[in-house]
């Protein structure tokens, strides 16, 4: 079996989905592995490293497609996939996305093209090694509440910050914990179960508010303690994100308050949010996204990508799939 890595071109993503330690690691199980050339750059592991590793590194993607029967990426490729050699058979391993590419992901199934879906690898004991949605969830909750922090007014920024938290995921917890690091007021958090208030205090918050469909409670807080930043990062695995944050919402909110919506590409927790885009809204409010937080952190965030990429394909090559949900087809809800 032929497993192919390519180099990212989603906007700013300097990630790479295996490294060379990891291409070791394959190789040893019997794997051959091909890496296009670059790859590994931005998160800074040479070409030569690769090849030290036992992988062959070509010049193009077209040439990674030819020859691979498992294919790995981090965020979605920014070109066109049916330009590429597809063949039936071929497996498609990395985020997905599947909420905004349902019907990409349907025509490459009806090519014989399998998509294994991150974002749709449930959360439990079973699914640790390939749970690669915890892992930069981790890193995108504390690098989303450093970034939108700087998007604060220096006159907000000089003194201790109020934060709230949507949601007590990894994420959630992670940004919860930021606020310490820059000696900010202990955030709230906002969850929908009382039994993650337990997690959300342990982490740093200074209380918790449980909301429920109607979204009263988080109405009430805002109303009575509005937040200077605002996390969002509440979201099901593999579901449309909760909008929990409407005009109604917003209107509650002072100028200059920052929203960071860390779960736009499953929906979004926030109204107005815009894919990868900053706006400033008529009552001076900032609601920000980008779709990879984790990049800011190449290194690191590859080499805990690359483990979870690696245990997938060694999952897929070993024939333990889908039968126990340690390795979902991606499927858009």
């Amino acid at each position: 079996m032929i497993v192919g890595v390519l180099r990212e071109t989603a906007p700013r993503e300097s990630r790479v989905a295996l490294t060379p330690g990891n291409v070791r690691e394959l190789s040893t199980a019997g794997l051959q592995v091909v890496v296009e050339e670059g790859a590994g750059r931005g998160a800074g592991f040479a070409d030569s490293a690769y090849r030290a590793s036992g992988a062959l590194v070509v010049g193009d993607r077209t040439a990674v497609f030819e020859r691979s029967d498992i294919v790995a990426w981090v965020k979605p490729p920014a070109f066109e996939l049916a330009s590429m050699p597809l063949r039936a058979g071929t497996t498609m391993v990395g985020f997905q996305d599947p909420h905004y590419r349902r019907d990409v992901i349907d025509r490459l199934r009806g090519l014989g093209v399998e998509s294994v879906a991150f974002d749709s690898v449930p959360r439990d004991d079973t699914t640790t090694e390939i749970d690669a949605l915890t892992t930069m969830s981790r890193i995108a909750g504390a690098v989303g509440y450093a970034e939108g922090r700087q998007l604060l007014s220096p006159q907000v920024r000089s003194r201790p910050v109020r934060a709230l938290v949507l949601g007590c995921g990894a994420a959630g917890l992670a940004a919860i914990a930021a606020a310490r690091t820059f000696d900010d007021e202990k955030p709230g958090a906002v969850g929908n179960r009382l039994e993650q208030e337990i997690a959300a205090l342990g982490a740093g918050a200074g209380r918790f508010v449980p909301n429920q469909d109607d979204n009263a409670a988080l109405l009430d807080l805002l109303a009575t303690t509005p937040p200077d930043l605002i996390i969002g990062t509440a979201a099901h695995r593999g579901s449309r994100a909760p909008r929990l944050l409407e005009q109604a919402s917003l209107e509650l909110l002072a100028p200059g308050t920052v929203i960071v919506d860390l779960v736009a590409k499953a929906g979004g927790n926030c109204v107005a949010t815009v894919p990868d885009t900053t706006v400033t809204l008529p009552n001076g409010v900032i609601v920000t996204h980008r779709s990879n937080y984790p990049t800011a952190r190449p290194t690191a965030a590859s080499r805990a990508y690359g483990a979870a990429t690696a245990a997938m394909i060694l999952c897929i090559a070993s024939g333990q799939r889908s039968a126990d949900g340690r390795a979902r087809v991606a499927e858009a809800s």
